[in-house]
Order: C-alpha cells, then sequence, then structure tokens
C-alpha cells in the first residue's frame, strides 16, 4: 500500500487547480469557505468548501465551521470514504496488465517519474503499474504530514458522533474519474507536465495560502497563469479532462445534495473549487432559487 494512499485518492483538487480551464471573470470575486444555502420555507442548510490536505493549519476548523459541522442534521461529503471504497478507487489507479508507465513514455521520462516518486516511499513496481493520471495527482503535493485529510476527518467524525453521513457520488463515479481520458490521452498530460514538476510542487503551497485565507478568486487566478503553460493544441484535451471532472461532478452534486437541503441543517462539504465560478455549485444552486450566503 502506498504510504499516503488517502491524500493519493482523492487530492484530485491538486489537477484541477493545475489545469482548470476559465473562459472568463464574468462572476463576481468570491470569498468564502462556508456558506449557507437557504430558500423560503426550508432551514438553511450550510456548504463547506474543503481542501484534500492533511496539512494542520488545515485540518483545524474554525470554530464557526465547527459548530455548524457538530450541530447538523446530517452530513455529506463527496463519497463514502469506508476503507474498503477507498481501495476500490485505488485499484483503479492501476494501468491494464498488458501496460506498464516504462512502455509508454520515453526512458528519459520515466525515469524522472521513478526518482521524483522514490523521493515519496513509491517503489518503481508500484510507479510502473500506475496510469498516467494517477501519478499526476502523486506528483502534485509530495509532502503529506499525517495519516488522514479534510474530507476523511469530517466523514470519521460524523460517524463516530452518529450523524446521518452521505455521499454526493458513488463509488463508480469517482472511479470513471481515471476514465476521463484515454491512456495515450492521460500520457500527452503527463508529458506536458513533466517540465514543471518542481514548480507545481511549490504552487501546492500557494494554494494552501490562498485556501486559508478563503479566495476562490485567487485560486481560480492561479489556473489561468498555470494553463498558459499548456501547449495550445492539447487545450481542447484540457477541455474535456476538466469538463468531466468539475463542470459534470458540479450538476451531479446538486442533484445529490437536493433531498439533504430539503431536511434541512445539512452540512455538505466538497472541494472548494466546485463553489465558485459560472458554472460552480453556488452559481447552479442560485439558478434553481436559493440565496447562498458567505459565512465564513
Amino acid at each position: 500500500m502506498i504510504k499516503k494512499s488517502p491524500p493519493f485518492l482523492f487530492n484530485l483538487l491538486g489537477l484541477i487547480l493545475l489545469f482548470q480551464i476559465i473562459n472568463s471573470h464574468s462572476w463576481a470575486a468570491q470569498t468564502g469557505l462556508l456558506w449557507q444555502v437557504s430558500k423560503p420555507g426550508l432551514t438553511p442548510s450550510y456548504l463547506f468548501g474543503t481542501i484534500h490536505s492533511d496539512d494542520p493549519r488545515v485540518m483545524k476548523l474554525p470554530l464557526l465551521v465547527q459548530q455548524h459541522f457538530t450541530h447538523a442534521d446530517s452530513v455529506s461529503v463527496e463519497m463514502d470514504l469506508e476503507a474498503d471504497k477507498l481501495l476500490t478507487v485505488l485499484f483503479n489507479m492501476y494501468l491494464p496488465l498488458d501496460k506498464t508507465l516504462d512502455r509508454l513514455l520515453p526512458p528519459a521520462d520515466y525515469q524522472t517519474l521513478v526518482l521524483e516518486l522514490k523521493k515519496q516511499g513509491v517503489p518503481e513496481e508500484v510507479t510502473k503499474r500506475l496510469k498516467p493520471l494517477a501519478i499526476l495527482v502523486l506528483i502534485s503535493d509530495p509532502d503529506p504530514t499525517g495519516e488522514t485529510f479534510l474530507d476523511l476527518m469530517l466523514y470519521q467524525q460524523a460517524k463516530a458522533a452518529k450523524q446521518p453521513v452521505y455521499g454526493l457520488e458513488t463509488v463508480d463515479e469517482q472511479l470513471a474519474i481515471f476514465d476521463l481520458l484515454s491512456i495515450p490521452e492521460q500520457v500527452i498530460l503527463l508529458k506536458e507536465s513533466l517540465p514543471y514538476i518542481e514548480e507545481s510542487q511549490k504552487l501546492m503551497g500557494q494554494l494552501h495560502d490562498l485556501y486559508l485565507a478563503r479566495d476562490l478568486t485567487g485560486l481560480l487566478d492561479i489556473n489561468e497563469q498555470q494553463m498558459q503553460k499548456i501547449s495550445p493544441k492539447h487545450q481542447g484535451l484540457m477541455r474535456k479532462f476538466m469538463t468531466g471532472i468539475l463542470d459534470e461532478r458540479n450538476v451531479r452534486m446538486v442533484d445529490r445534495m437536493q433531498l439533504r437541503l430539503l431536511e434541512g441543517n445539512a452540512f455538505i462539504a466538497m472541494g472548494a473549487l466546485h463553489l465558485p465560478g459560472e458554472k460552480g455549485i453556488l452559481k447552479l444552486l442560485e439558478e434553481q432559487g436559493y440565496q447562498v450566503k458567505a459565512l465564513y
């Protein structure tokens, strides 16, 4: 088992922050991680934007967030985080038996990745078997500091408190994330990212700082800067990937949270970059007649 499997499984935010397509800034600047969602006749519920990280600064919930989480009548996270389901997702990160990474990449590129992941304690036998998108997740955040991460902590605490806990996506839907692109397309993205390994790792520190400052606009601005480094001929590939990993999932998660919103006093947690933007969850909820207001 890879020593950092939980953050590895759910650090898709790292990919979103590196590759997201932002069409414009037609939406207003947005700041906030905790949002109240209300509609006449319903008890308000609360959305909390997470970062899939084990940084100690992230793991300490602000008092207001902790209060709404503790007193919620239900808790929803992106998916059910039971160990057996995490393992199912992990297994889907491996290449088919007839493929290995050393056969998909030029020798120099392959050796670069082997050396990079060895720094994280990932042996070459594992590196060789991982899908290119899984490799991208690993190299985006090389320095975990613990064995859990924010989303898993919320899930475990809610379970321990015997709060009803729900997933906004099924295991199969999470598995599909790593098959949004064909293996050759994944190889293209991995090759595009190789020159920026060191830069992307430094970027994770900036992203944590912006998250802690609750600056959703700043997070999106960094995405735009990073996007400029992707070859123009592969922009369509990026668009295809991000539509599947973000926009389509936003629609699905808003649909899945409807029952919880009708029940009221729900605490719903998802990656922070699912919240803002013209196709973000906040805008989708407004289009359905909900009022959203930043509380923290």
